[in-house]
């Protein structure tokens, strides 16, 4: 996703060169505009874009290191059916499963991915 003050404006954060550079087959799929604040300069309209492919080990791993080094943001991966959520960001992810029967499976299969503090969040 990125932002702007204005609906097709150009994007704050992250550039549309960036953008466009790590993620050449997004199209636009929805803008979310927030223009609460009666001063157009506060105004937000963010812009998602998606894209499909099918699925090959390592076939994210540049969308990954964009979103550590913080150059892509606010990056999501789902299933086809948008069941599923993976949101990585610089600091870990946040994992959306469809179940907590699969929950308890991704939480005894990646221990190593879980915060070391007593709630494990």
């Amino acid at each position: 996703m990125d932002w702007s003050n204005t609906p097709t404006g150009p994007a704050g954060h992250p550039t549309h060169e960036t953008r466009q550079k790590l993620h050449p087959e997004g199209v636009r799929w929805w803008t979310e505009s927030d223009q609460a604040d009666p001063d157009p300069e506060f105004h937000a309209h963010t812009r998602l874009y998606a894209d499909r492919r099918p699925w090959e080990r390592g076939c994210v791993d540049e969308l990954l290191r964009a979103v550590a080094d913080e150059a892509l943001v606010e990056v999501f991966f789902t299933d086809t059916e948008l069941r599923r959520i993976h949101h990585p960001y610089d600091g870990g992810a946040d994992v959306v499963p469809t179940s907590t029967a699969e929950r308890d499976r991704l939480r005894r299969e990646h221990t190593a991915w879980l915060p070391s503090n007593a709630a494990g969040l």
